[in-house]
């Protein structure tokens, strides 16, 4: 075998051991017992718990609405409309893209079933061989996944450290200097496991600077619940720059499934819906999807967004107050609604997840390769569903018990610098 495949099995065998350890914990690839979901809880062994692992942020997926959407789309259609968008495709879709052109306001939209399978649909279509794809190291999988094939196609891919806008800068300087046409930016909105949020205003001048810089940005874990009408972080703190596309999901805050491609240029977004390869040679978005999603948007469109994000905002500092309060090691303390609490090695983050689960909540336990090997620990989500006083319960035993994970004999913890400190309050 070669040096590239041994590395490969090393990378895999790494990956199996470790998720490996969670199944045998109990605390991964869990099934739920509950016959139904009210939102708040899940039942695992027969024990109902706090469920503090959602994305659903503003509490929309149980939503009565919802479900009716969805119910009268089966209806219709039935549970699956089983034809490549490319050849026929339900009137919702339509709805669907109507309401959304509302709620963002702007652009030309595109609706892949999956965020990932958005990124595979448009950025081979994006990016050509010639160009240059500069990509934060900590963007979501799915993103990465991509550029994987842009790789294989013969495209220069270079990762940059997390939300270095020197570093990007003088990336895209050198990139100038060899006369390349495109440079291509990508990064998350939000990010999915340390919660902490892209630079926008930066990112945003550094379009106008220079014209060869393209930016796409994954905001799936900030639509829905930021911004007027929840068109999500990222427009909801710059517009739509003709060289940006935007990728939001369905699945997440929205309650729903699916995921949308937002582009400010029609004629891009007309060449990536026509020849975007899983727009074409994959399945479409499920018609209880589309009901629902359009059931969503409507919400989305009236006052009621407005004060259910308002709400979660205001949950959203409470949860900052108390980590700050009892000095948890979390790693970003961004206004967002994830969060992550480092404690270090994996059997660490599963010890904190298990005695969570002994007092009644669950959590995300994340290590390799969710996080880098060592730097494991808990990420947890907040939704509508939880009070306050739920809340302030699970912070209140993360306190009791990090410390005692922390300090087992044996164990040592980087909690420097690099890693995370202690939580204190930002400016």
């Amino acid at each position: 075998m070669s040096r590239s495949g041994l590395r490969h099995e090393r990378v895999l065998d790494l990956i199996e051991t470790s998720m490996g350890h969670g199944v045998e914990a109990g605390v991964i690839r869990l099934r739920v017992d509950d016959q139904a979901s009210a939102g708040d809880t899940i039942t695992l062994g027969g024990r109902p718990l706090v469920n503090f692992g959602s994305c659903a942020y503003l509490g929309l997926n149980v939503d009565p609405r919802l479900k009716q959407g969805a119910i009268d789309a089966i209806r219709r259609f039935g549970p699956v409309f089983s034809s490549s968008t490319a050849y026929t495709s339900i009137d919702l879709y339509t709805l669907l893209e109507d309401r959304l052109a509302q709620m963002f306001g702007t652009g030309h939209i595109v609706l892949p079933a999956t965020t990932t399978l958005g990124h595979l649909a448009a950025l081979p279509v994006l990016v050509s061989p010639d160009d240059v794809v500069l990509i934060d190291t900590q963007s979501h999988a799915s993103l990465r996944l991509a550029t994987d094939v842009l790789r294989g196609r013969g495209v220069s891919v270079t990762d940059l450290p997390h939300n270095d806008m020197s570093a990007l800068e003088s990336a895209i300087q050198k990139a100038e200097s060899n006369r390349v046409c495109r440079i291509w930016y990508m990064a998350d909105g939000i990010y999915s496991m340390h919660g902490d949020v892209a630079p926008v205003h930066t990112i945003a001048d550094l379009l106008d600077r220079h014209p060869a810089l393209h930016v796409y940005l994954d905001d799936a874990h900030g639509f829905g619940w930021r911004g007027k009408h929840g068109r999500g972080y990222v427009l909801d703190k710059t517009p739509l720059h003709e060289r940006m596309v935007i990728v939001v999901s369905l699945a997440k805050s929205f309650g729903t499934g699916g995921a949308a491609l937002l582009f400010a240029d029609p004629a891009t977004a007309r060449r990536v819906w026509l020849t975007g390869g899983t727009l074409t040679f994959s399945g479409p978005i499920h018609p209880a999807e589309l009901g629902a999603a359009v059931a969503a948007a409507e919400i989305h469109l009236s006052d009621e967004q407005a004060e259910r994000q308002t709400k979660l905002i205001r949950q959203i500092d409470f949860v900052r107050d108390l980590l700050v309060e009892h000095q948890l090691p979390v790693v970003s303390l961004d206004p967002t609604p994830i969060w992550f609490i480092r404690v270090g090695r994996h059997d660490q983050a599963i010890n904190l997840a298990k005695r969570l689960m002994q007092d009644g909540f669950y959590t995300n336990t994340s290590a390799f390769p969710a996080v880098p090997r060592g730097k494991g620990g808990i990420r947890f989500t907040q939704t509508l569903y939880q009070t306050d006083d739920q809340i302030r319960a699970l912070i209140n035993s993360m306190a009791r018990h990090v410390p005692e994970v922390v300090d087992e004999p044996g164990v040592i913890v980087d909690l420097t610098e690099e890693t995370a400190q202690p939580a204190a309050k930002s400016a």
